[in-house]
């Protein structure tokens, strides 16, 4: 049902790459570029952006040289998963009001065809959109069902288990009838990770001998190891490793945002003495899988049986500061960008 919504402003505000960082972001990297609304043609629609999710990759792409997915170019819209609603146009099953979520960036308004879109209906939060049922929670569940392959009793180890990844695999390991042993930067956050995610227990990354730790809680060796940190945590879970097991790469925050390779794990030795096998999982790699992962998960939440950690930050402004601050570690789970309120 279409819904009358309020004109648009004159002016669209976007965020565009300024200058590269050679650490961690700040608004000195971004300029915010001034132009007119853009007008929908035939077959388009105009969605007003309301929330923007950050995400690693994000400072990935801010950086030039060789990654899985390309940097951005100096002058080039921030791209990131976004919240929106169609405020012009209706085009297929799309009409003004309606809540969608897309790849639309850093931007208060963009234009979008409708098979770029999809519906976000009011059956759940609006943020679950843009968390548990899009990259985040989708990525765990299609690295786990795909290539985890996780087994009752058998001792499963998460790095980054209270980031937006890893608390889901957290939780859908438990859910699989795993010993969950999450590794987390601080207290706090190995707290959320036991008591908000249900893991059996947590460790510091910054714990003194932390192979020998994971050795002591993983009597029987650590079977599947999701891993989306790498380095000298990675290292430390290799020690531990039992038998055959299988080690998940879906992630490599500490290399993939560098330029030295050389903060990849280098303990090959303990994965060989282990006869472990690696699996490396890019979510771009599978688009066929999302759906199906997209559905199981819409069940999981209708039956309560998975938590979102989520963090707002309001005001279109403060993004790329959000963006520094999340890739610095100083948020758990999810962190998102309110830039506009839904007309309801």
């Amino acid at each position: 049902m279409t819904v009358p919504m309020a004109a648009p402003p004159d002016i669209n505000r976007r965020f565009l790459l300024a200058a590269r960082p050679n650490d961690l972001p700040d608004a000195s990297h971004f300029t915010i570029e001034e132009a007119p609304v853009p007008v929908p043609g035939a077959g388009e629609l105009l969605v007003r952006v309301l929330i923007a999710a950050l995400s690693p990759w994000q400072g990935q792409r801010l950086k030039d040289f060789e990654n899985y997915t390309v940097p951005f170019a100096i002058g080039e819209l921030i791209d990131c998963d976004v919240l929106g609603q169609v405020v012009d146009g209706t085009v297929g099953n799309f009409a003004p009001g309606d809540l969608v979520t897309g790849r639309l960036g850093w931007q208060e308004y963009a234009l979008a065809r409708p098979e770029a879109l999809l519906p976000a209906t009011p059956e759940f939060e609006d943020t679950l959109w843009l968390t548990a049922l899009s990259s985040p929670g989708l990525t765990a569940y299609c690295a786990m069902e795909m290539f985890g392959r996780p087994m009752p009793r058998q001792t499963l180890v998460v790095t980054s288990a209270a980031g937006s990844v890893g608390s889901y695999a957290v939780q859908l390991g438990k859910l699989s009838g795993m010993k969950v042993v999450g590794i987390a930067g601080g207290p706090e956050k190995c707290r959320v990770v036991t008591e908000g995610l249900g893991a059996d227990s947590c460790l510091d990354h910054k714990t003194p001998n932390l192979a020998g730790r994971l050795r002591e809680i993983c009597q029987e060796g650590v079977h599947l190891f999701f891993d989306t940190v790498g380095g000298a945590v990675g290292d430390a879970v290799f020690e531990a490793l039992a038998k055959s097991a299988k080690v998940l790469i879906v992630g490599r925050t500490i290399s993939n945002n560098s330029a030295r390779p050389d903060l990849d794990p280098v303990n090959m030795r303990m994965l060989w003495a282990r006869e472990a096998s690696i699996q490396c999982f890019s979510r771009y790699s599978y688009p066929e899988r999302w759906a199906f992962a997209r559905e199981r998960m819409m069940d999981l939440c209708r039956d309560g049986k998975i938590v979102a950690i989520d963090n707002i930050i309001d005001g279109f402004e403060k993004t790329p500061a959000a963006l520094g601050s999340m890739l610095a570690g100083e948020y758990t789970g999810k962190v998102m960008v309110r830039f506009a309120e839904a007309e309801r």
